[in-house]
């Protein structure tokens, strides 16, 4: 090899080796990918196993054959992707090595993937196991029929806590296939709710999960977290306090059974009060006024760049945003990476904005770009929105806190002064402290869906959330 493992990577290979089956922990950019694929590069070498099945999301899907061909270049790698007939075609006829797929592939392709890891002794990788996390699910069915024919069983998340514990008691299940381990999900979550440090919870997690945090493996430079409320103009605060009164009078004029039907949609009208204080454009295309973040970022990010070496990241859940930023920040040579970029060019934006001096600005889609790239050369990184997604916001957070980062990271959060994105971050807040708990870094609560009619309009009308609820999925 012409490369160095750290010591926290040479621990995850013996983890993974040696036990065969086990979730690879480790915060991003700790180096999973490197960890897996030397883990199976010396298991082939020793006969162990003769493939490797990497199952991961889409975006990651070439990310994976980048890293394959830098670490393990001896490898015959293939990608089973296309057409259902040409995805079937390469599980019967490949001789590769290695085979990358997606999730969506795998759910829609488990015969051909069960006849594909039954010819010869397999190693199977889930990328991103989090995305397995729900047992009702197709993409964790999939899993589950697919673990118990591979010889080693390897799961990689550096957020395999996203909503509930629930989500690490199926990523156990695929990891012991038959074993029930921790019993039933039921039983395993009552358990839990009555002793977040149960015992018998606790020994499984601590023979099939290896967690390492960037403070237990690296010296990195600081982060900084800095909020920056923005005060939404007038016709834009009228438009955003229209629709909540409109909210909480509905609500209240429930009988229970019609709330009950609403709590499960309840998410969704949350959503579109968040894209009011972000930007109302995205639900009345016919304004034309410029929103308060927009007003705002321009002044930040034209205080940030105003010293030459400076990049930044804006990141952005919604589309149209996206398109506007590119518009008001071509200057600073604008690059982008979300649903819409072509994922064959994905890694090559990346490539320009770390290492182009003219390119400043990368805007972005956490869903599309919060994984599988390395995006140090900006120190700054802005968020213009927020979603409830916990895995989407600490897989951000470390595109740009990783090995490599040597200057301290400032993240600054925009939020709509008097909004409900007041909640959004203490929802985050909240599952961030569980995930740490549940791991043994240093409890969780019901879910919005559960809010009583008197806590939903206290959740509208003050943008907190209840002290004894946890946070949306």
């Amino acid at each position: 090899m012409s490369f160095e493992l750290m010591a926290h990577q040479k621990d995850g290979i013996s983890f993974l080796t040696e036990g065969r089956a086990g979730l690879l922990a480790f915060e991003q950019g700790l180096g999973k990918t490197l960890v897996s694929i030397d883990s199976f590069r010396r298991v082939w070498l020793s006969g162990e196993a003769k493939r490797l099945l990497v199952i991961c999301p889409n975006s990651l899907k070439r990310n994976w054959m980048a890293e394959l061909g830098k670490f393990a270049p001896e490898l015959s790698v293939v990608i089973a992707e296309g057409s259902s007939k040409t995805r079937r075609n390469t599980f019967a006829t490949t001789n590769a090595d290695v085979v990358v797929t997606s999730y969506e592939t795998a759910r829609s392709e488990v015969t051909a993937i069960l006849a594909l890891v039954q010819k010869q002794p397999t190693a199977l990788v889930l990328d991103e196991s989090h995305a397995a996390k729900n047992w009702r699910s197709l993409t964790s069915t999939a899993a589950r029929h697919i673990a118990p024919h591979c010889v080693f069983r390897w799961l990689l998340s550096g957020t395999p806590v996203t909503n509930s514990p629930a989500d690490l008691h199926t990523q156990i299940e695929i990891l012991a296939p038959g074993q029930h381990l921790l019993g039933s999900q039921e039983a395993f979550m009552a358990t839990i709710e009555r002793d977040p440090d149960a015992g018998f919870a606790k020994q499984v997690f601590d023979r099939l999960i290896l967690r390492r945090t960037k403070e237990d493996c690296l010296d990195l430079p600081d982060k900084t977290f800095v909020d920056i409320r923005v005060d939404l103009p007038a016709w834009q605060r009228k438009l955003y306090d229209d629709m909540r009164t409109q909210m909480v009078c509905d609500i209240q004029a429930m009988t229970g059974e019609q709330y009950r039907a609403y709590a499960s949609t309840a998410l969704a009208q949350l959503t579109r009060l968040s894209q009011i204080a972000s930007n109302p454009g995205l639900l009345f295309p016919e304004l034309e006024s410029t929103p308060g973040k927009f007003e705002a970022l321009e002044g930040i990010v034209a205080d940030i760049l105003s010293v030459p070496s400076r990049k930044v990241i804006i990141w952005s859940n919604y589309v149209r945003t996206i398109d506007s930023l590119i518009e008001r920040f071509r200057e600073y040579g604008v690059v982008a990476i979300y649903g819409g970029t072509p994922n064959s060019e994905r890694q090559g934006i990346a490539h320009r904005f770390q290492t182009d001096d003219c390119t400043r600005v990368l805007i972005a889609n956490p869903a599309a770009a919060g994984t599988g790239f390395t995006l140090t050369a900006a120190t700054y990184t802005i968020y213009e929105t927020l979603s409830w997604r916990y895995d989407h916001y600490a897989q951000s957070q470390d595109r740009n806190h990783r090995i490599g980062q040597d200057k301290p990271v400032t993240y600054i959060r925009l939020l709509a002064a008097n909004t409900i994105e007041e909640a959004i971050i203490t929802a985050l807040e909240r599952k961030t402290s569980m995930a740490r708990s549940l791991l043994g870094d240093e409890g969780g609560e019901p879910g919005i869906s559960q809010l009583s009619k008197e806590e939903m309009c206290e959740l509208l009308t003050t943008n907190r959330l209840p002290e004894r609820q946890s946070t949306p999925a």
